[in-house]
């Protein structure tokens, strides 16, 4: 699977990559599709192996998606959200869920 995928997915429901978390969440969502056994992948392990690659703290990477999914939140991009994954719940939604929602959907629409 491929970056940008996931970028312009994430820009599809209305993510705004100017947030510092944009680049963390792609990494995360693209290596929670890329797993071949997602059952035991956790946050702790994606926050972890995305800290990591980028060299920060797996606290600053969780911080970071946080305020990006509260402000996407507040915008009200639910609707965008579930139009393009058909995901019945417009949010707001925990960071995991939200992180599985989208790997799974990749998954599923892999070209």
């Amino acid at each position: 699977m491929e970056k940008n995928l996931v970028s312009e997915l994430l820009i599809r429901i209305g993510v705004n990559p100017s947030y510092r978390g944009y680049p963390y969440l792609t990494c995360i969502i693209l290596q929670a599709a890329s797993a071949e056994d997602s059952l035991f992948l956790t946050s702790k392990v994606l926050y972890q192996a995305a800290a990591e690659y980028f060299h920060v703290s797996p606290d600053s990477i969780q911080h970071s998606i946080r305020t990006l999914l509260d402000a996407y939140w507040e915008q009200e991009n639910g609707i965008h959200f579930c139009n393009v994954t058909g995901y019945p719940n417009p949010g707001p939604l925990p960071p995991k869920e939200f992180i599985a929602v989208l790997a799974d959907y990749l998954r599923r629409n892999k070209s």
